[in-house]
This record gives structure tokens, sequence and C-alpha cells, in this order.
């Protein structure tokens, strides 16, 4: 389970650097852009600035499985206390049947 929470972290990690070169482009492109009034760059940022919006929404979503996850792994499994316990009525059950 571990293993699968540090692939969920790791992905969501990508995710959110991903994200973050997207709004540094997104906004070098808008510094660009509204001086010059170029509308259709300005709706290419907003176009990736709402894409990065999503990839860190994802990453979030990751980051609570990866919690859940952890908090999963963190719980104590039950040990039985008597071994074999039910065994006896099983076998005759299975007997029964027969």
């Amino acid at each position: 389970m571990a293993g699968v929470a540090r692939r969920k972290a790791q992905l969501a990690r990508e995710k959110v650097r991903s994200a973050e070169d997207e709004l540094v482009a997104a906004n070098e492109a808008l510094k660009a852009a509204i001086p010059r009034r170029d509308v259709d760059a300005i709706a290419q940022a907003a176009e990736r600035t709402a894409h990065a919006e999503g990839e860190v929404r994802e990453a979030a979503h990751d980051l609570e499985v990866v919690d859940e996850l952890l908090d999963e792994a963190a719980e104590p499994r039950p040990v039985a206390v008597h071994s074999g316990e039910g065994l006896r009525s099983l076998l005759a059950l299975i007997q029964r049947r027969r």
C-alpha cells in the first residue's frame, strides 16, 4: 500500500510542477499581450491558466487518495484471538451438505 501511495504522491508532484510551469508561461504571455491588446494571446493565456487549475485540482484529488491509503496502512489489522475459531462449525456444515 505504501508503494501505491508513493506513486500517487509522485504523480501529484508532477502535476503541480507542470501546472506551475503552465502558470509561469501564461503569466509571461499575459505580460506581453496586455500592452499590445492582443486578444488572441490573452485568450490562449486564459486557456493555459484553466488547464493549470485543472492539473492542481487533479493533484489535490491524488493527494486525498494518498491520505486515505496512508490512513489505511496506519490502522492496526485485527489479529485473530483464537486460531481456527469457527473451523469446527464450518467443517460440520460442509460435511452435512455432502
